[in-house]
């Protein structure tokens, strides 16, 4: 393999394999990061902000049911006596 010194290839550029980036110093794989970043980050406050809302629904709702019975329990408690000692009323 006798080859004249000028056909012998020599590298003159650096190879990097880093990948290109879009001429502000940020690469793919950089935006590809960030995107799984604040799909995390979204996805993390939206679970938050939806347990937050379920607890809120059933403070209500407990809070609701509560005034409810205690509306109704004197009601019922009359009643309950009144059929003890009574009889059924007529009509129930």
């Amino acid at each position: 393999m006798n080859h004249p010194p000028d056909s012998i290839p020599v590298l003159t550029e650096i190879v990097d394999d880093a990948p290109p980036d879009d001429g502000r110093g940020r690469t793919h794989d950089d935006r590809a990061e960030l995107e799984v970043r604040l799909a995390s980050a979204i996805h993390e406050h939206a679970d938050e902000l939806v347990h937050n809302a379920c607890r809120e629904m059933e403070a209500l709702l407990l809070e609701q049911v509560s005034d409810r019975l205690k509306a109704e329990l004197p009601a019922l408690v009359a009643r309950v006596l009144e059929e003890h000692f009574n009889g059924p009323a007529s009509g129930h």
